[in-house]
């Protein structure tokens, strides 16, 4: 696919950063080449377009991939076949996302049998681990007995992921109680912190008003891996003013770069809290460019490379 003009790109994009703000957010505080494996998310591409979305990772030089997880049923019955596949694209299955796991706070149906398949499934895969996210509501009236229990079904599932040689991940998400900072705290503080280790998404953080920087230096020795998505100005602007109306707008985050996202600031206190993990690039919720989201791995490989990374 041709590779779409940065000209035209920052044009169209004019409305998530100006080419000048996408410079100094790229490069201010960024430093020397940093440690972390880089993959990317294949939540990006249409889900017959999976095996494609490994070619174009591969290609580019990613290291690694998230799947979402109806791979699962898809690849459960051919495991060998995938792995085998992901092997000669030099590819390390590094995050599955739980996603029919309902960690709703109230009225829970029991998560233990899909995570228990997740696990095997991606155990057998070579994974490393598994996502989670809660069911809740942002600003939720839960008690703290409500949130003990989410808190105690997730460090169950945490000793079933640890017991098939896999970490689960917390993802707070923009529109689940993990939306706030202190939805975040509460639930971290409720859960085993041997057991469920923390997904740190710069691009929903921003999006919720939670300042990345301090949630990477607070919870630096539960960090399990990065998401590295940037914010549409427009989107953040209307986020500040108004959360929820944000979440019924098509567009909200954007290439590396191209957005709000202080990069310098977030790549400075990775090497602060000395965090060598993965980093995961993920991409939706984006406005489609001329050369899909093959173009957009593009962007976000040159991207991530002018903070430090390398893909």
């Amino acid at each position: 696919m041709e590779r779409w003009p940065r000209r035209e790109f920052l044009k169209r994009t004019a409305g998530a950063g100006l080419a000048s703000l996408v410079t100094s957010r790229l490069l201010g505080g960024a430093a020397a080449a940093l440690p972390n494996p880089v993959g990317y998310a294949a939540i990006s591409w249409p889900e017959g377009q999976y095996e494609h979305a490994l070619d174009t990772m591969s290609s580019l030089g990613y290291k690694g991939v998230q799947s979402l997880g109806w791979v699962r049923e898809k690849y459960g019955k051919r495991v060998e076949y995938l792995r085998d596949r992901l092997q000669s694209l030099k590819l390390k299955p590094v995050t599955l996302s739980c996603s029919d796991a309902n960690l709703a706070p109230e009225g829970p149906k029991d998560d233990v049998q899909q995570v228990q398949n997740y696990a095997s499934f991606f155990q057998q895969l070579g994974g490393l681990y598994l996502q989670i996210t809660d069911g809740g509501k942002p600003r939720g009236n839960y008690s703290s007995e409500v949130i003990r229990q989410l808190g105690a079904r997730m460090s169950l599932l945490g000793r079933i992921a640890n017991d098939h040689g896999l970490t689960l991940g917390y993802h707070p998400h923009a529109g689940t109680i993990g939306e706030t900072r202190e939805g975040i705290e509460r639930i971290l503080d409720a859960a085993d912190s041997q057991h469920v280790k923390l997904i740190v998404d710069v691009g929903h953080l921003v999006l919720s008003g939670v300042d990345p920087v301090e949630v990477l230096r607070t919870y630096r020795d539960r960090l399990l891996h990065l998401h590295v998505k940037d914010v549409r100005r427009d989107a953040a602007e209307l986020a500040r003013k108004s959360p929820e109306s944000v979440r019924d707008r098509d567009y909200v985050f954007c290439e590396v770069g191209a957005g709000v996202v202080d990069f310098g600031a977030v790549v400075k206190a990775l090497g602060e809290v000395g965090f060598k993990g993965w980093a995961i690039i993920e991409l939706d919720g984006n406005e489609p460019l001329p050369g899909g989201p093959d173009a957009s791995a593009r962007l976000n490989k040159e991207g991530v490379e002018k903070l430090g990374f390398r893909v």
